[in-house]
């Protein structure tokens, strides 16, 4: 029996020093960080090589390489939006080994031609843990409202303002 606890201890702290219990964590952050960076190079090192992103109005992008180059479109296309602020508020996260489920809310901020823009969304992401332990988004579903009203209902607690 104490060694059924060691070994239950062992494994805990194993993951814990893996950053598996919150490795997600990490991927939250570099999500951020790219995503304020208006890079499409900084995005694609979030996505898995065989990642789905489904937005509102599009097909789907099937493969980490169709996202890339959609992205960078988008960073290359003259006059587009500026992110100012973006955030995330996770509300629940479930790992089941090499994969974590997560649904969130948030907000977004955005000028283009001087006007600022500020937006909602909500969405429900899977990620898929790599072969060197790294977390990667492998597939998104985002529903954004670009009006103040997107967030009826919902109170974060750091929304963009």
């Amino acid at each position: 029996m104490q060694a059924m606890r060691f070994a239950g201890m062992l494994l805990t702290i194993m993951m814990l020093v893996s950053g598996a219990v919150n490795a997600p964590q990490r991927l939250h952050e570099q999500d951020k960080e790219a995503t304020l960076s208006d890079s499409a190079d900084q995005l694609a090192k979030l996505w898995d090589k065989d990642a789905v992103r489904f937005s509102i109005g599009r097909p789907a992008e099937i493969g980490a390489a169709v996202i890339y180059a959609d992205d960078k479109r988008w960073e290359m296309s003259s006059g587009r939006e500026r992110s100012l602020c973006y955030d995330n508020e996770i509300q629940d996260v479930q790992i089941a080994g090499d994969w974590a489920f997560e649904w969130w809310y948030g907000s977004y901020k955005t000028s283009k031609d001087g006007k600022v823009s500020i937006g909602y969304g909500k969405g429900l992401r899977v990620m898929k843990r790599q072969s060197d332990g790294t977390w990667r988004f492998a597939r998104v579903i985002s529903l954004i409202d670009p009006s103040a009203s997107g967030a009826s209902g919902v109170v974060l607690k750091h929304p963009c303002q």
